[in-house]
């Protein structure tokens, strides 16, 4: 009876391990998919892993290596590609602003119009001396 039970337990195991190397199979499949895919789609890492397979002097193990390396060199410098794409995008939109800002500040420049000068006066006047609004109404810009 223990032989059955050992047997029965020794399958259980050779299932479950026979499950997991199919799982680390199916891992190893998608990843190799995957890394083909990011060769695929980039033209300047086709060339350099097209060198790396002409020399024949690599071992597998070797060409491996630096085929992880050239994925991971090339993906930094999309990034840094990425980055500086972004900050010329900002330096080109902070070149379109420029102008708008000159144009506002040069309108807070300005002297101001006869109209607002009487009514910056009337408001003075107002909180000032304490003159109502309709003393005021009538006066022209000399007579204030």
């Amino acid at each position: 009876m223990d032989e059955k039970r050992r047997s029965k337990v020794s399958e259980g195991e050779t299932d479950e391990q026979v499950a997991f190397s199919l799982q680390e199979k199916e891992k190893r499949i998608a990843h190799g998919e995957k890394m083909q895919a990011i060769i695929d789609a980039d033209e300047v890492l086709q060339a350099r892993v097209a060198e790396l397979y002409k020399d024949k002097t690599l071992t597998n193990d070797d060409r491996v290596q630096r085929l992880v390396d050239l994925i991971n060199a090339r993906s930094e410098e999309v990034e840094l590609a990425d980055l500086i794409n972004a900050r010329s995008e900002e330096v080109a939109l902070n070149e379109l602003i420029q102008p708008i800002k000159q144009a506002q500040s040069q309108k807070r420049k300005r002297n101001p119009t006869r109209a607002q000068r009487i009514s910056e006066m009337k408001v003075y006047l107002m909180h000032q001396s304490c003159y109502k609004s309709a003393q005021l109404r009538g006066m022209t810009y000399d007579k204030i």
